[in-house]
């Protein structure tokens, strides 16, 4: 007993220098695996290097999660080690290395699939498995995690000045962690015993999943329920169709009983002769979300249906109409990579794609805002450009102009004459104490408004002068209520006006049955058919059901709002609304009453549950439609998994210019293979990238692959017209192919898109100068007509 007694007083309880230095240990024996996991990807050549930005960024990782793992364990160590000195050391040791072990066999499992683990590992199958094998695998690390750890805790003994200038303990890690959390990560730069954490919780604590039978919910047999075409005298000819998407028109400024009319006089007026629609609601509170509502009634899953990885099959109005002959073009101002929204766009395989890249130094770019950013070209400019770009085919046109100019801050041009125009209008309009008041401290939202009018009835002069004006479509909608105004109720926000405008209507005439823009594609497409007998699927998978309903509310209709990315909070199902878990009765006009029937309210949070449930599903798991009836396929992943590991090793980021920058420094540095690899995988995230386009075309040049080459820089020409490299670029590979002919017939297009680049000129003159020396030697070839390209060069030659 005395004995006992002894050896009790000499093991003493341990202090946190003790901890922090099992910590470290962790952290060291990380820095091993990490070091495992590089050599063996270099050696099996997936990897060019062994040392590189991606080492230091799993090393960085590591260190985010060692730190979250010691701030974690800290609290249980001190705790046990107070109630039995030694016992919190031998508990947290054991538990680091059973983290060692896990982290290694983890890393063995992505080194021989070249994929990660996650939530999968629920349903993996042992068929075929190695037990032996796994058995001395596991051994192995049982036996070099064990001796790291004790090892680099050993080495650690001598270092308590370090140790000792760690404290708080708490802020060190929590700061670590942070830091590393915020930072970007990719599966070979990742902690994988974190990501595999981090996947079977969101599947465990995912209260809002799907457990439905039906494997595509939406899905239903094609039939044709058309409502609207009793207000048309339709040609023989299918019509034109023009949405105009309007950034913040809200029904507080164009609606049944606006609470600042005035501020669009144009669109006022265009309303009185419209199909109009006073209880309509967009599906998005953000703009850059709305395209896929309006135009193919989808699902927004969590971040908005551009932002899902996997971009599930579907079917739209552009795919949809493209296949029935339609001509399909999008046109913004701004910059359509933004929100992948680009991606989309290219999948859909729009013919004509309009943004910012395609403006020339002829039209004027918006003013910068405070952060040296500018959104774009604005409203009057983009129109413009529509204009001058509009071609009436012998086919019908189906065209998307977005605008940008109502966007905060509203740097419209010649700012201060449209803020007098606003103050002209307050002293004619009789608007209440507290509107007048808004409008006052906000004008230059409310002269930004004005200025869209105004582009929007340029536009329509302009478009009336059209041989097509008399068969063409014109729906006018607004992005979302803008939300630098305040609204009276969160329903606001998402409530705009809808107005159908066209030369064939037989009538106007106001809705009042409550819709969204969801029901807008199935209506167009209806309305089509019934008349042109379009050639649809057979089957089709749409959130909507159709603009015109029996009554104000059916009961059957679910409208889920997504205010921005992860925030959804909103909801309808029939005649209720819920917002942030409160359940109202929509009255008429909509007016918002609380709801006090239990057994309703229940009803409805259910609803809104489930439908939260099958929107994440139908986006999460590409459940939308079967891929066999998507009339586009999507691009197929080209990558080998070996391949994905290497792009994600030069290239972590979210920063597809910098990508570029290290693809380009690959080719100079005569890597073509890795070159052209990392310029496929940039292309596949931002199909509009020009730059790794033109980067791509020289690469396959210098490889002496002309024909891909000219392929690939001829349409980077169609698609950015007014862009001098892809010109620059092309007509370099037609002097190495000795296609002179060819490069002269450039001069067309660089007339129309007033092109004046030095570079261009010089190359074209390269080429014009060759072209007679060709001429010269043999002289029974056809003359080449040299008056329109010598007439170029003299008119934009550099003096």
């Amino acid at each position: 007993m005395q004995v006992e007694e002894k050896i009790t007083k000499h093991v003493t309880r341990k202090t946190l220098r003790e901890y922090t230095r099992l910590v470290i240990a962790f952290f060291g024996c990380l820095v091993v695996i990490s070091c495992y996991q590089f050599i063996r990807l270099y050696l099996s050549g997936v990897l060019d290097v062994f040392v590189g930005k991606s080492l230091l960024l799993q090393l960085f990782h590591h260190l985010g999660y060692a730190s979250l793992v010691g701030l974690i364990l800290v609290f249980g160590f001190n705790f046990l080690e107070s109630r039995k000195p030694n016992f919190g050391f031998v508990v947290t040791s054991i538990i680091l290395v059973i983290g060692l072990l896990t982290e290694v066999l983890l890393t063995e499992y992505y080194l021989a699939n070249y994929e990660i683990l996650e939530v999968n590992i629920l349903s993996l199958s042992w068929d075929g498995v190695n037990i032996w094998k796994i058995s001395t695998i596991v051994l192995m690390a049982i036996i070099s995690m064990l001796s790291l750890f004790f090892l680099f805790y050993k080495i650690t003994a001598k270092a308590h000045r370090i140790i000792s200038k760690m404290y708080p303990l708490t802020i060190v890690f929590f700061s670590l962690f942070l830091a590393a959390l915020a930072s970007e990560k990719k599966p070979i730069n990742e902690n994988k015993t974190q990501h595999l954490t981090v996947s079977l919780a969101e599947e465990w604590l995912d209260l809002n999943k799907y457990d439905g039978k039906v494997e595509f919910p939406l899905l239903q047999p094609t039939k044709i329920d058309d409502r609207l075409g009793v207000y048309f005298d339709f040609r023989a000819e299918k019509p034109n169709i023009v949405i105009l998407i309007l950034d913040g028109l809200g029904s507080d400024f164009l609606g049944k009983d606006p609470n600042y009319k005035g501020f669009t006089p144009y669109l006022e007026s265009l309303k009185d002769s419209s199909l109009f629609w006073s209880n309509y609601v967009s599906n998005v509170g953000q703009s850059s979300e709305v395209l896929p509502s309006i135009i193919g009634s989808l699902p927004f899953g969590k971040k908005g249906f551009t932002n899902t990885k996997i971009s599930p099959e579907r079917n739209t109005l552009y795919s949809i109409l493209k296949a029935n002959g339609y001509y399909t073009s999008f046109n913004y101002g701004g910059n359509s990579s933004i929100n992948f929204l680009d991606r989309f766009l290219y999948e859909e395989r729009v013919d004509y794609i309009l943004d910012r890249k395609n403006f020339d130094d002829t039209y004027e770019l918006q003013k910068e805002d405070a952060a040296g950013v500018s959104l774009g070209y604005p409203d009057r400019e983009l129109f413009k450009k529509y204009n001058t770009d509009f071609i009436e085919y012998p086919r019908a046109r189906f065209d998307v102009i977005q605008t940008l100019s109502t966007k905060n801050p509203s740097l419209i041009p010649n700012l201060s004459y449209y803020e007098d125009k606003v103050d002209r209008i307050l002293e004619k309009v009789a608007l209440g104490s507290k509107s007048h008041k808004i409008v006052e401290n906000n004008k230059e939202i409310f002269a930004g408004l004005y200025y869209t009018d105004q582009s929007i009835e340029l536009f329509f002069k302009n478009y009336k002068k059209k041989r097509t004006f008399k068969n063409t479509i014109f729906i006018i909608t607004g992005t979302h209520n803008l939300s630098d105004l305040p609204h009276e109720n969160n329903l606001d926000r998402y409530r705009v006006p809808l107005l159908i405008y066209s030369p064939l209507l037989k009538h106007p005439k106001q809705f009042n049955s409550l819709s969204s823009h969801a029901d807008l594609a199935p209506s167009i497409l209806a309305l089509l058919s019934e008349k042109y007998k379009l050639d649809l699927p057979s089957e089709t998978a749409w959130l909507g059901s159709g603009l015109v309903n029996n009554s104000m509310y059916d009961k059957e209709k679910k409208i889920l709002f997504l205010r921005e990315k992860n925030n959804i909070r909103e909801y309808i199902q029939g005649d209720h609304f819920i917002s942030r878990n409160s359940v109202y009765k929509l009255g008429t006009d909509m007016v918002l009453k609380k709801e006090n029937d239990e057994q309703i309210v229940r009803k409805t949070r259910d609803g809104f549950r489930n439908t939260k449930a099958i929107n994440s599903y139908l986006n999460n798991k590409n459940k939308i439609i079967p891929t066999y009836l998507a009339l586009f396929k999507k691009p197929k992943n080209e990558f080998s998994k070996q391949e994905q590991i290497w792009v994600n090793s030069v290239f972590s980021g979210a920063d597809f210019d910098n990508a570029y920058s290290t693809a380009r420094d690959l080719a100079l540095n005569n890597e073509r293979d890795r070159a052209m690899l990392l310029s496929r995988y940039i292309l596949t995230k931002i199909p509009g990238h020009a730059d790794t386009e033109i980067l791509l075309g020289r690469v396959n040049a210098w490889n002496e692959a002309y024909g891909e080459s000219i392929a690939i820089l001829k349409e980077v020409i169609r698609k950015y017209p007014t862009y001098s490299d892809g010109y620059s670029a092309l007509l370099d590979v037609y002097f190495w192919s000795d296609k002179n002919q060819e490069a002269l017939l450039l001069i067309d297009p660089l007339r129309k898109h007033n092109i004046k680049s030095p570079d261009v000129i010089k190359k074209m003159t390269r080429a014009m100068e060759n072209m007679k020396q060709e001429t010269l030697e043999n002289p029974n070839e056809v003359y080449f007509d040299y008056t329109k390209i010598k007439a170029y060069l003299d008119q934009v030659a550099i003096k």
